[in-house]
């Protein structure tokens, strides 16, 4: 999901939500709660709302964003608030009383819960330290896998309610079939490391210069980025498999390529397990999925979900590091 232009701090991205470790809840009507969560959080998406009461940019955008929202999304199906004080300084300006005045203040039919928490060496709130919040105001959205897909301070409420109104008119995805790679396996497989190759190629740095172009080194051992719409392997849709450059590992099959219009060959899933490989890359001040040969290692490109179905997966991959295969 990309509400937004910057999503926030790539650190908690794409990963599973933990359980927001808040302990004083109270109801829409303002009524204390043994207990509340995510999983007690209705809806598909969740939409948390983090503040402290003593924070002017808290009551000056980031309740009236979060106003709009409430107000945009009143009888949606799919998404569901809360509000929570992240208690980080100033304790005793942002006590859970100030929360219960916060609530009525704005008159928000959701819940409130305070987290004075015991964050880094008790010094906090435990969501901020969980989420890795930069701070408040801030919003975390939370998508149908339990996956955190945006953490910020700022949100654009517009967007956000046009994707949430969108979404409710969507049909509901086709079943995957089984074997079919899908984005929240990329995403674990990025996480908890990928499976042992079915071989290994390795070589020191002068043979791979020796058995590469230039082009070929800096794009496989450099993790470089071609230029888009820079090779005629976009706009080929022959029968056949594709191989990695440098080991001739076979990794794609022309049967899962289709017509992006990246400018680069995309594919929507790789041709079996554990050929490729996926690692988090938070370079250039975004975070992607980067995937590289299992076997020697090489470069290959990205994965992103905004594929078709059924796997909904765009391997956006350097023609430079395939190598088109004859077919049988």
């Amino acid at each position: 999901m990309q509400i937004d232009t910057d999503p926030g701090l790539p650190g908690i991205l794409g990963q599973a939500a933990p359980e927001l470790g808040v302990r004083q809840w109270v109801d829409a009507a303002g009524q204390p709660l043994a207990s509340y969560g995510l999983a007690e959080m209705p809806g598909a998406y969740k939409l948390l709302f983090c503040f402290q009461d003593a924070c002017p940019g808290c009551h000056s955008h980031g309740f009236p964003s979060l106003i709009k929202l409430v107000e945009g999304l009143r009888g949606s199906r799919i998404v569901s608030f809360a509000a929570v004080q992240t208690a980080f300084e100033d304790f005793e300006a942002n006590n859970y009383e100030r929360m219960l005045a916060a609530q009525q203040r704005y008159a928000l039919l959701i819940p409130f819960g305070h987290d004075a928490g015991e964050g880094r060496h008790g010094a906090g709130s435990v969501l901020m330290e969980r989420f890795r919040n930069g701070g408040t105001p801030w919003f975390i959205v939370i998508d149908p896998d339990g996956n955190v897909v945006y953490n910020h301070f700022h949100i654009d409420a517009d967007k956000t309610i046009a994707f949430f109104r969108r979404a409710e008119t969507q049909p509901p995805p086709a079943a995957v079939p089984p074997g079919i790679l899908t984005w929240r396996e990329v995403l674990q497989l990025a996480r908890d490391g990928n499976p042992p190759p079915p071989r290994r190629v390795e070589r020191t740095d002068e043979q791979w210069r020796a058995v590469l172009t230039p082009e070929q080194y800096r794009i496989t051992r450099q993790a470089g980025t071609e230029r888009a719409h820079s090779s005629d392997l976009c706009s080929l849709f022959e029968p056949g498999r594709y191989a990695c450059v440098c080991c001739e590992t076979e990794l794609f099959d022309a049967a899962s390529k289709f017509k992006s219009s990246s400018g680069w060959p995309s594919f929507t899933q790789a041709i079996a397990p554990g050929v490729v490989a996926y690692h988090r890359d938070d370079g250039h001040g975004m975070v992607r999925i980067e995937t590289t040969c299992n076997v020697c290692d090489a470069h290959l490109g990205h994965v992103f979900p905004d594929g078709p179905e059924p796997s909904g997966l765009r391997y956006c991959m350097n023609a430079v590091a395939l190598k088109k295969l004859p077919e049988a």
